[in-house]
This record gives C-alpha cells, structure tokens and sequence, in this order.
C-alpha cells in the first residue's frame, strides 16, 4: 500500500526538523523526535516497513494513497524590498485599495477559515490571469502600503497586509505569490508577498528570518 501527505498539510524543513501548517486547521506543529526521523526518511523517498510507517499514520501526518511524496516547500530567496524604496506621492487610489483590502482581510480572518481564504485567492489569480512582471506597478503597490502603514495599524499584521498586497498585485495585473513562513527556537511565524526577488510587503530583514513551508503562487 502506498502513502501520501495528508491532503491539506504542507511541510518545510527548519532547523533539521520538519515544521507542518495544517491549513485546514490553521496551526503549526512538529512531530515528536522518533516520528520527525522516520518523517523525514518517508518524505526522502525511503520504503519503510509496516510498523516504521505506524507513527505517521497513528499522529495524521500520511494516508493512504497513490502519488508522489510532497517535497518540502521551497521558493527562491529573497533579495530586495520595494518597501524600502523612496516611494512619494503613491497614489491616492492604491493606498485607500490597501486600507480597504486590509480591513477585509482582518474580517475574513475572523469569519472563514485561512483553507477557504487560500482558495478564493487561487481562483481569483485563475480567473484574472496576469500580465508581464512590471517593477514600476510592483513597487507601486509596495509604496501603497508603506503610505497606508502611517495610517492603519501594521504591527503584528503580516497575514491581513499579505492577503490584501496580494490582491492588489492582482489589480495591477502583477503575480504576487503569498509566502507563509516559519522559524524555529522561538517558534514564529510570518507571511508576506514576493515578486520574483523581491518583497512587496513583509519587509526583506524579517523574511531573511523565515523558512517557506506554503506558497500561493
């Protein structure tokens, strides 16, 4: 019989451990040591006996179920902020754009599910489609939401900046991908928005501290 992730879960090497989100359940969590081994030898491609496999199938990490082993999420580095360019005079639109995305944003989180969140954003990046990569709209959304920081509180709300830059992007006919991010010993979290290498939202020296484990793309 044949194993594959838990649908729903995505996984992400930090640290030598395997650091889980489970999007369903919006929660992050490791395996205990033993598990997180054997995990890691499964995910390696290893064929593993019956009773090796007993751990992963007892704490719902695998299922049974044909298809190929989830790689650990990966994405290229980041290596530059458009946040942190001189951005003046952003536009009046855009900015009142990132306000009302955020405080939607904030509302969705309190209201749906980050699974069913992440679906819509999928389909509507299906549904718009995009338009050649764009540096000048790239750092015009990232200047919207540098303007909009003045004015509606930022700290401590990586998730709802991201989704709403997402969005924006989207309107600009820009791919932004959503990467959720993670870090170990302390525990944290953080999400941001990156177009090709650079960030658009989340700032670059926070994102250097983050390891992907999800990427809406």
């Amino acid at each position: 019989m044949s194993h594959i992730l838990r649908p729903g879960l995505s996984w992400c090497l930090c640290a030598d451990r395997a650091v889980f989100l489970d999007l369903t359940s919006n929660r992050y969590f490791c395996l205990p040591e033993m598990a997180d081994t054997l995990f890691r030898r499964w995910a390696a491609g290893e064929i593993l006996a019956p009773d090796a496999l007993a751990p992963l199938l007892d704490c719902g990490v695998i299922v049974a179920g044909k298809g190929s082993r989830s790689a650990a999420t990966m994405h290229p580095a980041a290596t530059r902020d458009f946040g942190l360019d001189n951005v003046r005079g952003a536009a009046a639109t855009d900015v009142m754009a990132a306000i009302a995305g955020q405080l939607q944003a904030r509302w969705w989180l309190k209201l749906r599910p980050m699974a069913s969140i992440a679906a819509r954003l999928v389909r509507e990046r299906t549904a718009t489609g995009g338009r050649a990569p764009d540096e000048a709209r790239q750092r015009q959304v990232a200047g919207a939401f540098v303007t909009s920081a003045t004015l509606l509180r930022a700290a401590d709300q990586c998730l709802p900046r991201a989704i709403a830059a997402r969005r924006l992007c989207q309107r600009h006919g820009q791919e932004g991908a959503l990467v959720f991010g993670v870090r170990l010993e302390p525990f944290a979290a953080h999400s941001w928005v990156q177009c090709g290498d650079a960030v658009i939202v989340g700032e670059l020296e926070n994102v250097r501290l983050y390891t992907p484990i999800l990427v809406l793309p």
